[in-house]
């Protein structure tokens, strides 16, 4: 659906361009504003005549639609391939990975059927005994305490 959409609007645009052919004037009137149009404007003070040149001849749009499929053509193809290519890998991937498990031999048991009790491999964790909350007492006063009015030297020996 995609591709009629882009395949329409091409040739519409190759179409539309082949009526351009005709001359453009460029109009700038007394306040600078520049217009574009098919005739000049009546009270422009600058106008140019613009050529345009023509669009595509048919022989040329026929031959851009012809590359555009094989352009499509091609990228099909390749996306094909890249598939073909990826699932390849996946499935030697598979039987790589199938051929390693066939490989793998269990290893020799060096125990002689006896087998070790299962213990934790850390000591477990024992936590102290809850102790009842003590009473909050009651904050004492205190006293001021009185200090020397002389400083105290201590007796030399």
């Amino acid at each position: 659906m995609q591709n009629q959409v882009k395949w329409c609007c091409f040739a519409v645009s190759l179409f539309a361009t082949s009526g351009v052919a005709q001359p453009l004037y460029k109009s700038v009137n007394e306040q600078g504003e520049v217009t574009f149009s098919d005739t000049p404007q009546p009270h422009a003070v600058d106008v140019q005549e613009i050529q345009v040149q023509p669009g595509p001849s048919a022989a040329q749009q026929q031959e851009s639609i012809e590359r555009a499929k094989r352009i499509e053509s091609q990228a099909s193809d390749l996306g094909t391939a890249n598939a073909e290519r990826a699932q390849q890998r996946k499935d030697a991937q598979l039987q790589s990975q199938q051929q390693a498990k066939d490989e793998v031999q269990p290893l020799p048991d060096y125990n002689d059927g006896y087998s070790y009790p299962r213990r934790p491999l850390y000591p477990p964790v024992i936590s102290p005994p809850i102790q009842p909350e003590r009473p909050i007492l009651p904050e004492r006063p205190v006293r001021p305490v009185q200090l020397p009015a002389a400083p105290v030297v201590a007796p030399r020996r």
